[in-house]
C-alpha cells in the first residue's frame, strides 16, 4: 500500500481512461472526490488525446486502462536483434517467452488475481499502448511528476477488470453483454452508496467503455488515498520503465477514506 495524499479542502478530481487505439473506443470519466461522497462530473465516449490532456490537467491522478510500458526484456531483444546480437536462445521456450511477453506487474496481476493481463508485446493491446506512448509524451504535469510506476505521479496505470474482481464483482464477460453489465453496475451501487453516476449511470449500462472509464477513475482516487498496491522497493527501478497496475484494496469500495 502507498501512503496517500491528505484529502484537500473541496477535495479533489480523478479521470479515468479506458484507452483504446482510436477515439471510437476511448471512455473519459471525471470524478470529484469529498469525504463520504464521489460523484460523476463528466463522462463521455470517443476521446480524443487533447480531450484527455485537458481533464487529466485539473486531476490529483488520472488512471489510465492500458499499458505504459513494455517488458525490458522485449525492448532489450528489439534492441539486439537490430544489432545482429540476439542470443541463440532467446525465445525458444514458454519460460523464456513468457519473461519476453509479460512486465514484472503483470506477474504480480496474475498472482494477486489468478488472472493474466494481455501482453503488451504479444497481443492488441500493444496497438492502444503505442497511442498511450504519444498521449504520455505530450502530458503536461500539474503538482506531480509523470511517473509510470505510478508513485506520487500525476498518471497511474489502472486494470478496471482486476479491480472489480478484488471487489468480489463479475469481471468476465460484462463487456459484450449489457444485461450483466447492467448487474455489475447495480451491485456497484449497493457495495458503494457513496459513488454518485448521476445520468451517466445509463451511458455505463450502454457502453463498456464508459463503465470501465468510470471504474479506472475510481482507482485513481484509491491511488490517490493510498489505498493501492504499488511496486515493492525493489521493483520500483522496474516499474518506472515498464509501468505498475496499481490494484486497489479488496474493501475499499466499503470506506474509501478509511
Amino acid at each position: 500500500m502507498l501512503s496517500g495524499h491528505p484529502l484537500p479542502v473541496g477535495g479533489f478530481r480523478t479521470v479515468g481512461v479506458d484507452l483504446a487505439a482510436q477515439d471510437k473506443k476511448t471512455g473519459l470519466a471525471v470524478l470529484r472526490w469529498s469525504v463520504g461522497s464521489v460523484v460523476l462530473e463528466h463522462l463521455q465516449v470517443e476521446a480524443g488525446n487533447i480531450e484527455i490532456r485537458s481533464a487529466g490537467a485539473d486531476a490529483a491522478v488520472t488512471g489510465i486502462d492500458c499499458p505504459l510500458g513494455w517488458p525490458a526484456a522485449f525492448t532489450d531483444l528489439l534492441l539486439a536483434h537490430r544489432a545482429h546480437a540476439a542470443g541463440p536462445e532467446t525465445g525458444r521456450d514458454i519460460e523464456a517467452r513468457r519473461i519476453l511477453a509479460f512486465r514484472r506487474t503483470d506477474f504480480h496481476v496474475h498472482s494477486e488475481t489468478g488472472r493474466w493481463p494481455l501482453s503488451v508485446s504479444a497481443d492488441l493491446i500493444g496497438y492502444p499502448a503505442m497511442r498511450a506512448a504519444g498521449l504520455l509524451a505530450g502530458w503536461t504535469p500539474g503538482g506531480k511528476p509523470l511517473r509510470r510506476s505510478g508513485v506520487n505521479s500525476c498518471v497511474a496505470e489502472v486494470y478496471p477488470a482486476a479491480a472489480l474482481s478484488r471487489w468480489g464483482l463479475t469481471s468476465r464477460g460484462y463487456k459484450a453483454d449489457p444485461d450483466l453489465r447492467r448487474t455489475v453496475i447495480d451491485r456497484l451501487g449497493s457495495l458503494a452508496p457513496w459513488l454518485d453516476l448521476g445520468d451517466g449511470e445509463e451511458l455505463c449500462a450502454r457502453s463498456d467503455d464508459a463503465f470501465d472509464a468510470v471504474v479506472a477513475g475510481v482507482v485513481a482516487g484509491a491511488v490517490q488515498l493510498g489505498r493501492t498496491r504499488g511496486p515493492a522497493p525493489e521493483d520500483l527501478v522496474l516499474a518506472e520503465e515498464e509501468g505498475w497496475v496499481h490494484l486497489p484494496d479488496k474493501d475499499f469500495l466499503r470506506d474509501p477514506w478509511a
